[in-house]
């Protein structure tokens, strides 16, 4: 990996050399020179597939700019998802994220799988193409083709919103809109970041070859060390280094620690190229080809490593490469969007079994009919078949199996029509309907929303919403089949299976809002929302087998575990508060809170079979934060020096696991955190920045996520170049 590196210091290098002999054109965008207006009315289009300013969107949504990244020194799209309100954002080891819309997360609290305390209810998108992995839902953040040098913007709609972008947008979506170019001449970015634990490097080259197309390449580099070199032991409670893990759970425990973290000082390693390609022969007709690949490795809480007999800790290796291809054409009212993806993924390194094939197919057509000046109804119909396979991976005479043993796949044919009325000057109303038909399960799904805005005057907006949305079908949960030894002498293997019948989880909201200009400088934005989750499903103990076993084992052991429903429910209801604060041309303001409440309704005390008895029972969901925010202040001293200071803070709650039923252990203990970032710029010509960028200053060394590192500070010098 170093040699990627290499070469995109040379990169960087060539941009620079370019820059010196490329004639002075006008900046398109100056980072830390933009207007007054600009920083008030940040543009966004995922809220209603509709390009507007952020004050005028019908529901729950925030805009982080490019500019906003760039000043606060985000060094990831996952870290810069920390600038915004309503999104839970922890770090489970240097670089590697868990992130969240308002929570749901670890719902289930107890089941056996510790993917189930990650995200698999939000739809993140790259330019309305969905990234979600379909395998068992959520999003592999590390494998995202693109970095921060690509991104132009990225939109936040927070609530269900299935009825614009199809299923699996839950409790949200994260739609990252890349850059392209719009002005004559050279357009070249790059910026290389060095520290202790951390080395990035990043570079975008582009030109508009014509008045009707413009070409640009990129590629992004990361590569992160660990904060910790010990993994914790279940067995023990204690941190251990991977050997001692391993120690009594194989017979060779060097080899078995060799094989499960081949890197084990590393967090996170990745990279991707990029080309975007534009073509626009007249004003309502063009054409947008984005063709890309990488290649990521990372440590991250997913699956973790199973012993003989019981789960030896949460960390574990994941390794994953792909290659994308996405068309976009708009063609007067008519838009068509078309993507392919070809992938492999191991999802558990080491361990058996962990890897597949897979390929993701998707298209939509939609037609944008306009009634008057402002009215228009968009139909559109969407189709997506994603393939998964894993038999490459599978040898029965090596007893090697797969988690499929088979090709698999998903198909889901969708219609759907928008509205966007304006029955005056100052009443909007948006409807959309949507009806998805999954191949499996063989049944229809619905979602539907309604909103609407009320402009009191020029500089006060309220607005309501009513949305209900559901996931799509996962391979993962349908096709699940697995055959494992129970680690007891004699006995009989168990089964874990998927089931073609599930029920599809569902959020339904409402939500009130309220949108201030209550200065030429100053916004207030509220948001006040309840939102309930139904139909959630987990692994359960279907079937046991009475064995003669010598003590200590059980008479009774298990036999068969199933995919199924449970009848565990949630309800969340809080506010969002944010500002956006420009007393002059040198100092930008943004603070933002989330205070909400998430209760559990009929949890189950097992995760067995009605047969067995389980008992069920109501409590406070205590996994997500009951408050959580921060705030963005620029500073610019001068036209050369500028300050940035950012935060992010969330309330102390308690992570639960299998391991620790009665929620009394200390690692699920996450403990109330308050970040503090700084970036320091200085910029001796307009095009070139060299600063210091500290995350974590404060060194608030403490883990944010259950079982996995201590998250501590970073420090790092760098360089950076825009030119247009």
């Amino acid at each position: 990996m170093k040699l990627k590196f290499s070469a995109l210091l040379i990169l960087f290098t060539g941009i620079i050399l370019t820059s010196a002999f490329a004639q002075e054109k006008a900046v398109e965008e100056d980072l830390y020179s933009l207007s007054l207006e600009d920083l008030m009315n940040v543009p966004i289009n995922s809220a209603s597939k509709k390009d507007e300013t952020l004050f005028d969107a019908p529901l729950s949504s925030y805009t982080i700019t490019r500019a906003e990244m760039d000043r606060a020194g985000s060094t990831s799209i996952m870290e810069a998802l920390r600038l915004a309100p309503g999104v839970i954002v922890r770090e489970q080891a240097n670089g590697v994220y868990d992130i969240h819309i308002r929570g749901f997360d670890n719902a289930l609290r107890y089941t056996q799988q510790p993917f189930t305390k990650s995200n698999f209810t939000t739809l993140v998108m790259i330019d309305n193409r969905p990234v979600f992995n379909n395998n068992l839902g959520g999003t592999f953040w590390e494998s995202l083709p693109i970095d921060i040098n690509d991104v132009e913007r990225i939109e936040i709609v927070r609530g269900p919103a299935a009825p614009l972008f199809g299923p699996n947008a839950v409790t949200g979506v994260i739609n990252i809109i890349t850059k392209r170019i719009t002005q004559d001449g050279i357009y070249a970015t790059a910026d290389v970041q060095y520290g202790a634990d951390t080395r990035i490097a990043r570079g975008s080259f582009g030109k508009r070859l014509s008045d009707k197309v413009s070409v640009i390449v990129s590629g992004n580099y990361q590569d992160r060390d660990r904060f910790d070199d010990l993994y914790y032991s279940i067995s023990t409670g204690q941190f251990v280094d991977p050997v001692t893990l391993f120690t009594g759970n194989s017979q060779n425990p060097q080899a078995s620690a060799d094989n499960r973290y081949p890197n084990s000082e590393r967090a996170l390693n990745k990279w991707g190229a990029n080309g975007f390609i534009t073509y626009k022969p007249q004003e309502k007709i063009s054409f947008d080809l984005s063709l890309g690949l990488q290649e990521d490795e990372v440590q991250k809480v997913f699956l973790g490593i199973q012993g003989a007999s019981n789960q030896l800790t949460y960390l574990s290796t994941n390794k994953s490469d792909s290659r994308y291809a996405n068309l976009s054409a708009q063609i007067y009212g008519l838009h068509i969007r078309t993507s392919f993806v070809d992938g492999y993924d191991n999802i558990n390194v080491g361990s058996n079994p962990s890897q597949y094939d897979y390929t993701t197919f998707d298209a939509t057509v939609e037609y944008g009919i306009t009634i008057g000046e402002k009215n228009t109804i968009t139909p559109g119909i969407s189709y997506q078949n994603v393939d998964f396979t894993d038999k490459p991976y599978v040898n029965p005479d090596q007893n090697i199996f797969g988690f499929l043993n088979a090709n698999r796949s998903i198909n889901t044919l969708a219609g759907f029509i928008r509205t966007d009325i304006n029955p005056s000057e100052h009443w909007r109303i948006m409807a959309a309907i949507r009806a998805d038909k999954f191949s499996t399960p063989d049944k229809t799904r619905v979602a539907y929303e309604l909103a609407t805005t009320y402009k009191l005057n020029a500089n006060h907006l309220i607005r309501a919403a009513i949305t209900r949305s559901n996931s799509g079908s996962f391979i993962g949960n349908t096709y699940l089949d697995i055959t494992a030894n129970t680690g007891i002498p004699t006995a009989p293997t168990a089964k874990q299976i998927g089931n073609k019948d599930l029920a599809l989880l569902t959020v339904e909201m409402y939500e009130v809002g309220y949108r201030a200009q209550l200065s030429k400088n100053f916004q207030l934005d509220v948001d006040i929302f309840r939102q309930t989750v139904d139909n959630m499903s987990a692994i359960v103990l279907t079937e046991m087998q009475a064995t003669q076993l010598p003590p200590p084992y059980p008479a009774v052991i298990p036999k068969t575990y199933q995919m199924q429903n449970v009848p565990t429910s949630l309800t969340q209801h809080g506010i969002t508060l944010s500002l956006n604060y420009v007393p002059n041309d040198k100092i930008q303001v943004k603070p933002f809170v989330t205070v909400q409440k998430t209760k559990t309704y009929d949890l189950i005390s097992a995760y067995t079979s009605s047969d067995f008895n389980p008992t069920y029972s109501d409590s406070d969901h205590e996994n997500t934060p009951s408050w959580y925010g921060g705030f963005y202040m620029n500073f610019k001293a001068s036209p050369k020096f500028t300050v940035n200071l950012s935060s992010y803070t969330y309330a102390s709650h308690n992570q639960y696991d299998y391991a620790d039923k009665t929620g009394t252990g200390t690692l699920g203990s996450i403990d109330g955190k308050f970040l503090l970032n700084a970036k320091v710029n200085y910029s001796p010509v307009k095009a070139l920045s060299i600063f210091l960028n500290g995350r974590n200053i404060l060194n608030s060394e403490s883990r944010e996520f259950y079982g996995a590192d201590t998250i501590g500070g970073m420090y790092m010098v760098g360089a950076s170049l825009s030119l247009n």
